[in-house]
């Protein structure tokens, strides 16, 4: 009965209409939802309301905060449905779902699954159990708060001795939505408005009144015991009894000036000037107005857009034992945005959010060209910490040419050749931060000067590539050189750029000076496009995704590239010594920083290398050692498609008992048309090729479930985005935060970071549970888009089972 799925929210089926004005004054008597009362509903609701109301004004009101007072209900803002109320039967709490989205191998070739709306397809996964604990479109019972999609960067705390707190953030756009413009408006509605269409309900920060919508960062809460229990035998199917609560894990924004973000102005006659902006929306004076900035429509409900928070990291504090980051911090980033071409935007920065008190703040010391993933890596001394950068380098969606003819005109590269525009020209990066030092170098005491992300430099990997890979760069090598276990030595380097706390156009950004050579002489070792005769500032074929920290604590950093390579490189033989020298003589930041890439995995062929361990059949009767990507591909049935990695998005590198050099969980994102790809490998350096256990597959425009118009939860699969996207996307190891000793006592302890850390290294593999995202992008419809949930996705928890060969513990 719907009334016991809300018991504190909508009675949408209950007999006797209201008008407008009597629900009006049923809100008032019970002092509901003032801040909305000025807006009418777009047809009444249904009797009763005034006792479910009164039971819960609080949450009432965040149900109509979110879907827009209901009129979301009757909005075709994606496709052109119209939702009936009776979908309130899919608004379920946290945790409810059992249903997986992701497969074991596609419903036609499987005995168990059911091809049904709202249903699992085959749960048999060859090499171990995977269970939901959250789907986008549930909601906290007790705050009304309901998750938004698609999931994506995500990592995990114990909020105290009995709470596992996980963090994850969605990864949307806003009316950056590339769907929504007036081209992509249903064949039966071609004028149809399109504001408001990828927008999710906006999220308020400060106290004066400023929002966003586009990507959310949230939390929930869980209970550590029933989380411990949750993939033994016997335990329940659904997470919702272990679920404590959830909620909004920004509540304060600050800008890169360090101010509160306040309300956008949208007076074009004053230029759009506001005092305390959210620079990625404005140029670097504050001022633009929307389609002065940007390529797209302006939010409907909220006043800026927070855009495509892709991955994150979660950093514990001290997590090395006596090194790394002063506080507990959740670092997101933007990854890309639409610019007017000669808009002087800012460009788009990281963001960090303090998890004792939510406040977030922009840092620009990575630069401004937008990024994937930025990770804290080991560095060893006490006075700094080291982060890997992963990103674009400006994907802004601009005429390219002309951008850097813009840039050009203010002056050349040092070596008076012209610049290239920035996208994907670069190479593997860290940053290298003081602690207690602000933007100037001064003593400081804030967060971000604490923490060492004010005061630091930005460094790049170079070699000598006449000496050290024939003349290729990374691209270029990875592709037609790399072999397992081989090596290419070289070194970090400063650019030659700073963060000092002054907000500029991007044309003076650091993100160009990759394109400069080093202070000895040579260039970076940017991507420089996969064919021979690559060069330093070639347009890249590819871009670098997901990085990941040596979890066993080294000067190490996994990098990852979406045209399926990957490798460490590893900068422990000087980092400490480099370090202190240049504290003790006031440098701060060494000239150069010896590094070593090990190649794990080139832009090679992996079918012999995958294990699907009987199932990862796909609907064409081909299977998952091959990655589909076009209808060319598909109509060759058997042994169609790619047969590299392609677009690997999600890559974690994680610690377990019995090897120094742990695992990988690899996530693929490339348009898959029978689904995207997850894998699991024991990392080796010794030259001998990987072995990939397959996971799970997930969506593909061409699997059986998806075209049935199978979602979950069910009705937010209608079909209209035929691409019917899936990708695994982010992933924690939570075994160190559930690790017992021989006592049955925890090991970790909540608020010591290293404790977890080191019980990480205890576990091994197969006793191991990992969080993964999942991300369902076609899921727009139901009560997903009635609330303003953007699109779908779920948080699986995963407990590997690998032969005895490769689980070795």
């Amino acid at each position: 009965m719907l009334v016991k799925t809300l018991p504190l929210a909508f009675a949408a089926v209950a007999a006797g209409q209201q008008t407008c004005a009597t629900l009006r004054d049923t809100f008032q008597a019970n002092s509901c939802c003032a801040a909305n009362m000025g807006m009418e509903v777009a047809t009444p609701l249904s009797d009763p309301t005034a006792e479910l109301i009164a039971k819960g004004p609080s949450v009432f009101d965040m149900f109509l905060h979110m879907s827009n007072n209901f009129t979301l209900f009757n909005s075709p803002t994606l496709g052109s449905t119209i939702y009936p109320k009776s979908i309130l039967a899919n608004f379920k709490p946290i945790g409810t779902h059992t249903a997986h989205m992701c497969e074991a191998t596609d419903a036609l070739y499987s005995t168990t699954a059911v091809v049904a709306d709202g249903h699992s397809g085959d749960t048999d996964y060859p090499f171990g159990p995977i269970k939901v604990i959250a789907t986008v479109g549930e909601y906290d019972p007790a705050t009304g708060y309901m998750l938004v999609g698609v999931p994506d960067g995500m990592g995990a705390y114990l909020r105290d001795a009995t709470t596992v707190r996980i963090i994850f953030q969605s990864e949307s756009y806003g009316g950056l939505n590339w769907w929504c413009g007036p081209a992509n408006a249903p064949a039966a509605r071609p004028t149809a408005a399109r504001l408001g269409c990828g927008d999710s309900w906006p999220f308020m920060v400060n106290s004066n009144g400023a929002s966003f919508t586009g990507s959310h960062v949230m939390y929930v809460d869980y209970d550590r015991q029933g989380l411990a229990n949750f993939m033994s035998p016997g335990a329940p199917e659904a997470a919702v009894s272990f679920v404590k609560g959830a909620g909004q894990a920004v509540a304060n924004a600050y800008n890169l000036k360090g101010q509160l973000i306040g309300k956008r102005n949208t007076n074009a006659t004053q230029n759009c000037c506001s005092a305390a902006p959210h620079f990625s929306d404005t140029d670097h004076n504050g001022c633009g107005c929307w389609s002065t900035i940007h390529l797209a429509s302006p939010p409907v409900r909220a006043d800026w857009t927070m855009m495509s928070l892709c991955s994150a990291h979660l950093e514990e504090r001290l997590q090395w034992g006596s090194t790394g980051v002063a506080d507990t911090l959740f670092i997101t980033n933007e990854e890309w945005s639409s610019y007017q071409t000669n808009a002087d935007y800012v460009g788009i920065p990281a963001h960090v959010i303090d998890l004792a008190n939510f406040n977030m703040y922009a840092t620009g010391v990575f630069t401004m060209g937008g990024f994937e993933k930025i990770v804290e890596v080991n560095c060893g001394h006490t006075a700094y910490v080291c982060f890997g950068v992963s990103g674009y380098n400006g994907e802004f969606d601009v005429d390219r040419a002309a951008a850097a003819a813009r840039k050009n005109a203010l002056g050349k590269r040092p070596d008076g050749t012209d610049y290239v525009f920035t996208q994907n020209i670069h190479p593997a990066r860290i940053y290298v931060g003081v602690k207690g030092r602000n933007a100037l170098g001064q003593a400081a005491t804030d967060f971000l000067s604490r923490n060492g992300l004010a005061y630091g430099k930005v460094y790049g990997f170079a070699t000598n590539v006449a000496q050290t890979t024939g003349g290729r760069f990374l691209e270029d090598w990875s592709k037609n050189v790399a072999m397992p276990g081989q090596t290419v030595a070289g070194g970090f380097y400063p650019i030659d750029w700073r963060w000092n706390g002054t907000v500029t156009s991007f044309l003076h950004d650091g993100s160009w000076a990759f394109q400069h050579k080093t202070f000895d002489g040579l260039y970076f070792w940017n991507n420089g496009g996969n064919s021979p005769g690559s060069t330093f500032d070639r347009v890249a074929s590819c871009k670098t995704e997901h990085n990941s920290p040596d979890p066993y604590g080294g000067a190490r950093v996994l990098q990852g590239s979406t045209c399926g390579f990957f490798g460490i490189y590893d900068f422990s033989s000087e980092i400490f010594a480099k370090l202190e020298a240049a504290r003790l003589d006031g440098t701060w930041f060494p000239t150069r920083i010896a590094a070593t890439y090990i190649n794990l995995q080139g832009e090679k062929n992996i079918v012999n290398q995958i294990q699907l361990g009987g199932k990862g059949k796909l609907a064409n009767g081909n299977d998952a050692r091959y990655m589909v990507d076009s209808a060319t591909e598909a109509a060759k049935n058997v042994g169609g498609g790619i047969q590299t990695f392609e677009d690997i998005d999600g890559l974690e590198w994680i610690a377990a008992a019995g090897t120094t050099d742990g695992y990988i969980i690899i996530q693929e994102d490339g348009g898959n048309f029978y689904g995207e790809r997850t894998f699991i490998t024991r990392v080796r350096t010794d030259g001998v090729p990987l072995t990939y256990y397959f996971i799970a597959q997930s969506g593909g425009r061409l699997n059986t479930r998806m075209v049935a118009g199978v979602g979950v939860p069910a009705g937010t699969n209608d079909g209209y985005w035929a691409s019917a996207a899936h990708e695994f996307s982010g992933l924690i190891d939570l075994s160190g935060m559930l690790a017992r000793d021989a006592s049955g006592n925890w090991i970790a302890t909540a608020g010591v970071g290293a404790t977890r850390r080191m019980a990480e290294r205890m576990v091994p593999i197969n006793n191991k549970t990992i969080v993964m995202g999942m991300q369902a992008h076609q899921q727009t419809a139901g009560i997903i888009r009635a609330m303003g949930g953007d699109r779908g996705g779920q948080l699986y928890t995963y407990k590997p089972q690998l032969p005895r060969v490769d689980a070795l513990f």
